[in-house]
């Protein structure tokens, strides 16, 4: 047997116990880690590394490329020459080192300069969180004729969007097909999986998404949405929906919710049988923090949301999620996801729920301030035409979400946090901008928005007392059951 490797030096390293537990699903979804995937495929073709790197670069977004840069083991780093010349600085920068809180920052600054300018500009961050890209129906009356207790009739609904398409019918991309012709047999999918959930249930998750999106763009003053109110079942708002599901007998909860983060990215091998084997993704990165042998600890970045979780009575749940999206906008959007079971199940301690969920007037609380966030981000990555509507500069995910909790309940659960005290102020000031214009939304979550942007952690340099609270932060935010080493030695798994 091979000399394991340590975890500083392949920080993506997978557990031997992974399988050990009956909700490990190994069975549909066996795994092998990225390093051995990449070695084993220029060994046995005799492809060196620059060309196989080549072909990760071919044809590759720069919303891609950028963790992939992250994801990729010491040694197979690309070069700074091979890429293009405005992330040539990024490459540097990690071509012999990880991620930490402090380069996270410096990123998103940065990163509005580092991406070249699109030839046709898109859509603004406002522009795509207040228009529906789904059949909705705005108006004095109803938004969606149905009736709310029978959530079918909601799935019913006309679509005009092709966001439901059977990931397994997808052309591969670019990447996928140059490794394939390499003869790796990797590709830039999860091939071989299925949906979370079925396609009635992802056309509700989308509609809903929506119709929270559109419900809280009312708030905005008439200068920056001069349409008419969209009015869903008759209601103008976020809350006054959640009130009027409860009254119903829907199970309506919310919850803060952390996994390991992949961007998005999914990459799956196919062995000389045809078997897929799925490549767990991950971006490692130096926490600033020291373990009880005084070395540094190193974990994997998460995704971090506020999950929202909509049952009626005998029927399956509506789900969403609100974050900083690196779509480009701050607000709901469908959790339609693959079952990565080494990821994103709810169920077998792969998502952690670090904080109580909210249910009832809580919830409500907690539906309108998301709502402020959104109009007040979204107004910012528009009005100075922002990248990818502000990811970064005004927080990831994670700081969105954190600030969604700090407002809420006065601290939060989350680590690494970044959103630096630049992109606060503007902040502060488009939400002056907005209130001036006549921005509807009450008094007391204005003074809690204010307050949370004032008191949330910046975990970019941390000394005394402030590193005992990051690392409980840090331990909280762990999925207790993963397959990457990493993580199970933050969470206290036994590997047998």
């Amino acid at each position: 047997m091979a000399e394991e490797i340590p975890h500083s030096l392949n920080p993506l390293a997978l557990s031997q116990s992974w399988g050990q537990d009956e909700h490990d699903d190994i069975h549909t979804a066996p795994l092998i880690a990225l390093e051995e995937v990449l070695e084993t495929s220029s060994l046995r073709r005799g492809i060196s590394r620059e060309q196989l790197l080549s072909e990760l670069l071919r044809d590759l977004d720069h919303r891609r490329l950028i963790p992939l840069i992250g994801m990729l083991p010491r040694g197979w780093r690309m070069a700074p020459a091979v890429l293009p010349e405005l992330l040539r600085g990024i490459a540097t920068l990690l071509e012999d080192g990880l991620l930490s809180p402090l380069l996270l920052a410096a990123l998103a600054d940065d990163l509005q300069h580092l991406l070249p300018i699109r030839e046709n500009e898109p859509p603004s961050a406002l522009e795509l969180w207040r228009q529906p890209s789904v059949a909705l129906k705005p108006g004095h009356g109803v938004g969606v004729p149905c009736n709310l207790k029978n959530c079918r009739l909601l799935a019913n609904q006309p679509i005009t969007s092709d966001a439901f398409s059977d990931p397994k019918q997808l052309a591969p991309t670019a990447l996928g097909k140059g490794l394939t012709a390499l003869g790796s047999g990797l590709v830039w999918h999860n091939e071989g999986l299925v949906m979370l959930q079925n396609e009635s249930s992802q056309r509700m998750n989308e509609l809903m998404a929506q119709v929270l999106n559109c419900l809280a763009a009312n708030r905005l003053p008439e200068a920056l949405h001069p349409s008419e109110p969209f009015l869903f079942e008759g209601l103008s708002s976020g809350r006054q929906l959640i009130e009027l599901l409860n009254r119903q007998g829907w199970h309506c909860c919310g919850r803060i919710r952390a996994s390991v983060a992949s961007f998005g990215l999914g990459a799956s091998q196919a062995n000389e049988s045809g078997r897929w084997f799925q490549v767990p993704l991950a971006i490692p990165y130096r926490t600033g923090l020291e373990d009880d042998r005084n070395q540094e600890i190193l974990s994997l970045l998460p995704h971090c949301s506020f999950e929202l979780e909509l049952q009626p009575q005998g029927n399956d749940s509506i789900l969403l999620q609100y974050c900083q999206d690196i779509e480009g906008v701050n607000g709901w959007t469908a959790m339609n996801d693959l079952h990565r079971p080494w990821q994103n199940d709810r169920h077998n301690g792969t998502v952690a729920y670090p904080s109580q969920p909210l249910t009832q007037q809580r919830l409500a609380d907690a539906i309108e301030i998301t709502e402020l966030i959104a109009a007040v981000h979204n107004m910012e990555a528009s009005s100075q035409k922002l990248h990818l509507g502000g990811y970064g500069a005004l927080g990831y995910c994670i700081d969105s979400t954190a600030l969604l909790e700090q407002c809420l309940n006065g601290s939060t659960h989350l680590f690494p946090l970044t959103l630096g005290g630049i992109w606060r102020e503007r902040l502060r000031r488009s939400l002056d901008i907005l209130l001036d214009q006549g921005f509807c939304i009450n008094t007391s979550v204005v003074d809690r928005y204010r307050w949370g942007l004032d008191t949330l952690h910046q975990d970019l340099s941390l000394q005394g007392s402030a590193r005992l609270e990051a690392m409980q932060r840090l331990l909280s935010c762990q999925p207790s059951h993963s397959p990457f080493a990493l993580v199970r030695n933050l969470n206290g798994e036994v590997d047998l």
